[in-house]
C-alpha cells in the first residue's frame, strides 16, 4: 500500500509540476476571444499549493485544484469561486495537458454556462501575476468592495 501511494503522489507531483504556471485561454466553444478578454486577457493559473486564479469576460475568481494524470498525460480539476462582474459566481472545470503541450479542457459556471476551452501556457509568466508583486487576489478585492457596498 505505500508503495502505491507514493506512485500516486509522484505521478500527482509530476502532474502538477507540468500544470503550475499561467495558461492564456485562446479559444471556448462557448465565447469569442473578445468576450473572453473583456476585462482583461483571459487566463487560469495553477499556483503552489493547489490554489491559483481564473479570469474570463467579467469573472475574477480563486481556484482550488487537484492535478493526477489520465492515460499517462497531465489531468488537473479545479473548483473555482469569486465574482462574475460584482455578482457572486461560482464553478468547477477539468483540463487536460496533450502531447503537443495545449491544454483543453471544459469550464462550468454554477446554474449557468459551459464550455470546452483551449489554453496555451503564457511564457515567461510567474504562477500568479498578483502574487509575483504583492497584491492581493482580485477576488479578495472585489470580495471587501462588495461587502463594503451591501453596508
Amino acid at each position: 500500500m505505500v508503495r502505491a501511494t507514493n506512485r500516486r503522489s509522484d505521478r500527482a507531483q509530476k502532474a502538477t509540476a507540468a500544470l503550475e504556471g499561467t495558461w492564456r485561454l485562446v479559444d471556448t466553444e462557448a465565447w469569442d476571444v473578445d468576450a473572453l478578454d473583456l476585462m482583461e486577457s483571459a487566463y487560469l493559473t495553477f499556483g503552489p499549493r493547489g490554489l491559483g486564479e481564473l479570469r474570463l469576460i467579467a469573472i475574477g475568481a480563486e481556484i482550488d485544484y487537484r492535478a493526477s494524470e489520465r492515460d499517462g498525460m497531465p489531468f488537473v480539476e479545479f473548483s473555482w469561486a469569486g465574482y462574475d462582474d460584482s455578482d457572486p459566481a461560482s464553478g468547477r472545470g477539468w483540463a487536460r495537458l496533450d502531447a503537443g503541450g495545449v491544454l483543453q479542457g471544459r469550464l462550468f459556471i454554477h446554474q449557468g454556462d459551459e464550455s470546452g476551452f483551449t489554453a496555451r501556457r503564457q511564457a515567461g509568466a510567474p504562477a500568479s501575476r498578483r502574487a509575483a508583486r504583492g497584491e492581493p487576489s482580485t477576488f479578495r478585492v472585489q470580495r471587501s468592495r462588495a461587502r463594503r457596498a451591501r453596508r
